[in-house]
């Protein structure tokens, strides 16, 4: 069974109270929400959209705080963020729900993409994870267990780097640095037992040797090379949840336009954590 098929069938068990957060609400976006109607209650966040229930709000930050309220308020069984800010919407989570601030360089998002038949999840696609060995570790050992335990999927994990062995090393010392976490990481995920490869810059190469778990050498390639395949190259978001949250919480790239299969996963999610 593919992640579509699996999402979808666990969707269909229960219909969910989903909250949404749409600022430009474009025939495509809206097409989406209507879809995904089938399988959500929606509440929509932001512009007035026919045929949901409606709170508007204009303001970027405002539409994040009430999404929030409404999740912390139990108005809604879970949320996809949507079109308002990352940073911010994830601060507001953090001090309506009284938890301490996961460090952004620590936060895990299971995003998961796909073109076609395959699809892999992709780690360190926020600008400021993957920074150093123990973040790269910490990571990847939580994206390893929601492939296994949520997924059902074993890892075959694509290492990435910024130079290559034969690459001129000491010219620039931002560029060893990562390079020398990358091996070190890669000695790690060898050590425990883990299906892994040194890939480099050929992250090309690591899509074609149908890796499904890709870690960017750093958070800034990651975040890049993510929006580059989901605006550019034709692939699809099926997912982004941060884990560990204690809710349901869907996160994503604010400029995506379709978001069915993100209100898909949450209800999903709902359904799994229920059941």
């Amino acid at each position: 069974m593919g992640l579509k098929e699996k999402f979808t069938e666990l969707a269909r068990l229960k219909k969910r109270k989903i909250g949404i957060a749409i600022l430009r609400p474009i025939p495509e976006t809206v097409s989406s929400l209507k879809k995904a109607s089938e399988f959500a209650d929606l509440v929509v966040v932001g512009a007035k959209i026919e045929g949901f229930e409606n709170i508007i709000e204009e303001n970027d930050d405002k539409a994040s705080e009430i999404l929030i309220n409404l999740l912390k308020e139990e108005k809604v069984e879970g949320i996809v963020r949507g079109q308002v800010k990352d940073s911010y919407t994830l601060d507001v989570f953090f001090k309506k729900f009284n938890k301490e601030p996961i460090p952004s360089n620590r936060k895990v998002a299971a995003a998961v993409l796909q073109k076609g038949d395959y699809n892999f999840v992709v780690s360190g696609c926020s600008v400021y994870q993957g920074m150093t060995l123990e973040d790269k570790i910490y990571e990847t050992e939580r994206l390893i267990k929601y492939m296994r335990d949520d997924l059902g999927i074993d890892p075959k994990i694509a290492v990435m780097g910024i130079l290559r062995p034969s690459s001129k090393h000491g010219k620039f010392e931002m560029l060893d640095d990562i390079s020398g976490i990358s091996e070190k990481f890669y000695e790690y995920l060898i050590s425990k037992g883990y299906e892994a490869k040194q890939y480099y810059m050929e992250y090309e190469t690591a899509v074609w040797d149908k890796c499904n778990l890709i870690v960017p050498s750093v958070g800034f390639v990651g975040n890049s090379w993510y929006k580059s395949l989901l605006y550019l190259g034709g692939w699809e978001s099926l997912s982004c949840a941060y884990l560990d949250m204690g809710v349901v919480y869907e996160d994503g790239s604010r400029n995506e336009t379709d978001y069915f299969w993100h209100i898909i996963h949450a209800v999903a999610l709902c359904n799994k954590k229920s059941g």
